[in-house]
């Protein structure tokens, strides 16, 4: 069943069908609740793909993408990149098109590209909820134009409605503390490494250290954890207490809530520390050489590839069919081990 069918059924113009299957108004309420009714009962659904085609030409459909920086091959931030333009691989024939914007990690900067994006004409934006006080505005900017947000990475409370595909922080940082346990046990020493921007620690690694310290909560194990915070651009420090921490050949368990693991094990190895073990975020080139090396232990993967791909791709279908059923997307905590590796 086309148009045409639906047309004739009905007794009026293609034009009338297509204004309201297009919701463009100026048919009567009598008119279009006729039409509507045969659509229901003859089951005609649009061919979203024909038509975006059709159109691809003369409207494309825009997205604006603000991530942090990538600064070197072992940025985090790649990786969701890369998925985002595997999306638009595919899309691109629909007349897709993404712009790609930057921020150098602190909450200037980041306000500084989210205007420059509003003075374009875009249909939505995938970025990340770094600064709340920021992602307000810039949710509220993109409500007053009918524009969707897409927030990867992490979720926090936000003002206006948001979609969040995101691996939950709080359940990764229990997963972590609970895979440290069994091999540091109770009687061992805890370690947690974040990472600082200008307002202090980053989101998701609070909600990852706060899911840690729970685990151990829930089963009544009082050990000893310490936090270490590293600020985001400085080189990696240890300083005389941290030092002092590291002494003994008693068991430790380094938990780093973010992608930087990698740092860690030149570090234990300079300062001759023994019995660790080490789990960290993300599957970057410099961690996994580190997990088949043995020196790091765990990695918890949050599919930042797959992350920047649904974005896309459920942001199209949104666009299009009106559909945000897949907007919001919790990403499972997947566990990685050098045997998954083994034949790299």
């Amino acid at each position: 069943m086309g148009i045409k069918q639906i047309a004739k059924l009905a007794n009026v113009s293609i034009g009338t069908i297509d204004r309201v299957l297009h919701k463009r108004g100026g048919v009567s309420k009598e008119t279009e609740k006729k039409i509507l009714k045969i659509i229901k009962e003859t089951g005609y659904q649009k061919n979203m793909t024909a038509s975006r085609l059709k159109l691809a030409s003369v409207k494309k459909i825009k997205f604006a993408v603000l991530t942090p920086e990538t600064d070197n091959e072992y940025s985090y931030w790649r990786l969701p990149k890369e998925g985002v333009y595997k999306a638009l691989d595919e899309l691109k024939e629909l007349g897709v098109k993404v712009d790609d914007y930057q921020f150098a990690g602190s909450s200037a900067s980041f306000k500084k590209a989210s205007e420059v994006i509003f003075l374009k004409n875009y249909d939505a934006i995938i970025t990340v909820p770094f600064f709340q006080e920021e992602c307000n505005t810039l949710l509220k900017k993109a409500k007053s134009r009918n524009m969707p947000v897409v927030f990867l990475d992490t979720e926090i409370e936000l003002n206006d409605k948001a979609y969040f595909i995101r691996q939950n922080s709080h359940v990764a940082g229990m997963v972590a503390g609970r895979l440290l346990h069994g091999l540091v046990g109770s009687s061992g020493k805890y370690f947690i490494v974040n990472i600082l921007n200008d307002r202090g620690i980053q989101v998701n690694n609070k909600q990852r250290e706060d899911g840690f310290r729970a685990f151990f909560d829930s089963i009544g194990e009082d050990v000893s954890i310490n936090t270490i915070n590293h600020p985001l651009n400085d080189t990696f420090r240890v300083t005389p207490e941290m030092e002092s921490w590291f002494k003994g050949d008693d068991l430790k368990g380094i938990f780093v809530t973010n992608s930087r693991a990698h740092l860690i094990p030149e570090i234990l190895s300079k300062y001759e520390v023994s019995n660790t073990f080490l789990m960290g975020f993300d599957l970057n080139k410099k961690n996994l050489e580190y997990l088949q090396d043995n020196q790091i232990h765990f990695l918890i993967n949050q599919q930042p590839k797959y992350q920047g791909y649904v974005a896309i791709k459920n942001l199209f279908n949104f666009l299009t069919k009106q559909d945000d059923s897949e907007l919001q997307l919790d990403i499972p905590v997947e566990i990685m081990v050098k045997e998954h590796f083994s034949s790299l």
